[in-house]
């Protein structure tokens, strides 16, 4: 055949695989030619002759029918179709029979091949990043205006002793675009958000801990009752707040619906000549961020004191040291401020001490939305504040104290009255709430007296108790008991007072030294904690009234206040240096079941060497509450422990008690019903013996 001899291949039927098929074998131009006479429609010659060549070959190419090559299927299958719930089936069945009871069926012994778990890969398609060349020019003059505004805009932070961070804001024709931003509502929820992300990397174990997630095991081998108390983290006022002059903490309130939340009052806890013109601040701290308060509040005067409202937990009340009052909404990041005092028609200028929100009835809750609280001011008046539809607070003035004329019930003191005194009303220094009566309330005094008062009666007390041979500070009842409470003050002691015995049943001094503050425990019922200048107290009276199990003192700054947190676990403790130490009770012993029978029992043991005391404190019978179920304090009472009076305990037990009421009558009113009863008693002989001469 010629070089340049052509093939024309017309219209014919041949595949693919015999097309390649011939090319690979090189087959010789005689067998093609035959192939080719077999496959062909038409009955052209394959080749022409060497004399016509032809210019084009026309191939046509034909989809057969598939070929199957090699095929490998997948073992794994999507579990939310049906192929994978029947493969799940499958695979449980293979566990039920070979790892589980399906095992224990008879088998035999035979050899086989399984086959292995493949694993599939996927891909996900996604969006391209495409880039773009960007030319732009800056001339030496502005590279030279960016330069300075850098270094005019560049501030160093000190993030602790050894360590600075600097922070840069750009500004826009000479505006800084960072507080712009910083005042949108969007970008400081997320800041916050941020923060608490942050502090919990540091704090988890710590949080853990206040959340009472890492308990003590009751099963463990060893135990050991060390009463310790152990620093999780400290609240820290920033120096933007602080200032030159150091705030004291001088006032703590627990959130009472979030216990993450933490309202702290800085200001001054001693007056002096140095602080008299500080100012003041209220910092709302939470546990999920101990590095920076969440909310704060600046004032030109030192705040005293903080309340949160127990029906409306988003409301603050904030007692200043000139005699205002403000209620604050923490919800909203500005203008928090609901209602204040009134200048014009306040009634002291005294600081206010104590704030405590009182409850109404059902029938007036209904008609008012927020209940009023009362204010102790310093000068010793109690005024009542309403919030009413103004920006005002609309101020009732209750009580007014005097000072005692003559030698109250209670701790007998010796009191010299031949001098005069400068100022005739005391000092009030606390106010406290009566658990079981809603419009009782008592009143602490520089006296040491406690005053019980009602908001029924104003402008009186119903009755005064001497409490504490100095200064009384604080007043807290019993969560066990609606009758036993107890004061500290500055004689260096803490008295258990049980509501009708008129002498303290309980006395523990140990430290020379005044008490700030202290209360029992919401964990044990014979366990309290009590607040020096130096040192954290812990008591237990179940073991010991000579001295406390345990007694810390943290960094050796003097403390201020504390305040138990709403589980009881933790301690909240501010110090004159603007800190609050975040404190957790450690190695505590577990509590009873029944808490009132362990207290019960533990009065009447330490009561029991003394007589009298002892038959004061059994006359009184059951004194847990009754309309609630303290840890079996109802299962007590109904089981039958009652005990059975005589007319003559009966009649002296109705003489100190409360009636049913709730009204208690006091020893003056007595005295005066005994003196109309003998002059009517004589009246009625007189006219008798009269009548009887006329005859």
């Amino acid at each position: 055949m010629d070089k340049n001899t052509t093939i024309k291949l017309d219209p014919m039927r041949v595949t693919l695989a015999d097309i390649q098929r011939g090319i690979i074998q090189n087959k010789q131009l005689e067998d093609f030619k035959t192939f080719a006479a077999t496959t062909l429609q038409c009955g052209r010659s394959l080749i022409g002759s060497a004399k016509r060549q032809p210019k084009h070959i026309k191939v046509t190419l034909r989809k057969t029918s598939e070929i199957l090559l090699f095929e490998m299927r997948s073992l794994t299958a999507l579990a939310d179709t049906e192929e994978g719930r029947a493969v799940a089936e499958d695979n449980e069945r293979y566990e039920f029979l070979t790892s589980a009871q399906g095992r224990r069926r008879r088998t035999i012994d035979a050899e086989a091949q399984t086959t292995a778990l493949l694993l599939k890969s996927r891909d996900v398609n996604t969006e391209r990043i495409r880039t773009d060349h960007m030319a732009s020019y800056v001339s030496n003059f502005e590279m030279f205006d960016t330069y300075k505004d850098l270094q005019s805009t560049t501030k160093s932070v000190e993030l602790g002793e050894h360590k600075k961070m600097e922070i840069t804001t750009y500004q826009v024709e000479g505006k800084d675009t960072f507080i712009d931003i910083n005042r949108q509502e969007s970008f400081r929820l997320a800041l916050m958000l941020t923060m608490r992300v942050l502090a919990g990397n540091v704090f988890e174990q710590q949080q853990r801990r206040f959340r009472n997630m890492r308990l003590p095991d009751p099963l463990a081998a060893q135990v050991s009752y060390r009463y310790r108390v152990e620093l999780l983290w400290r609240f820290q006022l920033p120096h933007e707040l602080a200032g030159d002059e150091r705030k004291a903490a001088a006032d703590l309130c627990w959130c009472p619906r979030n216990g993450d939340i933490l309202a702290v009052a800085y200001g001054v806890y001693s007056f002096r000549d140095d602080n008299a013109k500080a100012d003041g601040c209220v910092c709302i701290w939470t546990i999920k961020n101990p590095v920076n308060p969440e909310r704060y509040y600046k004032y030109e005067i030192p705040v005293m004191t903080v309340e949160f409202s127990p029906h409306h937990p988003q409301l603050l009340a904030v007692g200043l040291s000139d005699g205002t009052i403000q209620v604050l909404d923490i919800t909203k990041l500005d203008k928090a401020t609901v209602a204040v005092t009134d200048r014009r028609s306040l009634h002291n200028c005294e600081p206010i001490v104590a704030i405590k929100w009182i409850s109404r009835s059902e029938r007036i809750c209904e008609k008012y939305a927020i209940e009023p609280f009362l204010a102790l001011s310093r000068d010793g008046s109690v005024t009542k504040y309403s919030i009413i539809n103004s920006p005002k607070l609309l101020a009732t003035k209750l009580l007014l104290l005097n000072r005692n004329a003559a030698q109250p019930e209670g701790l007998q003191l010796e009191h010299s009255y031949e001098l005069l005194q400068a100022n005739r009303h005391p000092q009030g220094l606390n106010l406290c709430l009566s658990p079981a009566q809603t419009d009782v309330y008592y009143v602490l005094t520089d006296e040491g007296c406690l005053h019980k008062c009602s908001t029924h009666y104003p402008q009186q007390y119903l009755t005064v108790l001497q409490v504490q041979e100095a200064a009384a500070n604080a007043m807290h009842f019993s969560p066990w008991s609606p009758k036993l409470y107890l004061t500290c003050g500055n004689d260096w002691s803490v008295n258990i007072w049980l509501d009708g015995i008129l002498q303290p049943i309980i006395t523990l001094k140990h430290h020379e030294g005044p008490i700030h503050c202290a209360y029992w425990s919401h964990t044990h019922s014979t366990i309290i904690i009590s607040l020096s200048r130096n040192s954290v107290d812990i008591w237990d009276i179940k073991r010991s009234i000579l001295k406390p199990m345990s007694s810390t003192s943290i960094n050796g700054e003097h403390y201020t206040s504390c305040k138990l947190s709403l589980c009881g676990r933790s301690l909240a403790v501010g110090n004159e240096a603007g800190n609050v130490l975040m404190l957790a009770f450690e190695d505590m012993p577990f509590p009873a079941y029944y808490q009132y029978d362990q207290l019960k029992k533990a009065i009447y043991s330490l009561v029991s060497n003394e007589r009298e005391m002892a038959y004061k404190v059994k006359s009184l019978g059951f004194f847990g509450y009754v309309e609630h179920n303290f840890r079996g304090a109802r299962t007590h009472y109904e089981a039958g422990h009652r005990r059975v009076r005589t007319t003559e305990e009966t009649s002296s037990v109705h003489l100190q008690q409360t009636t049913s009421n709730g009204r208690q009558i006091t020893r003056n009113a007595q005295k005066e019903l005994i003196i109309w009863i003998v002059i009517y008693f004589n009246l009625f002989k007189f006219i008798s013996n009269t009548a009887n001469a006329a005859v």
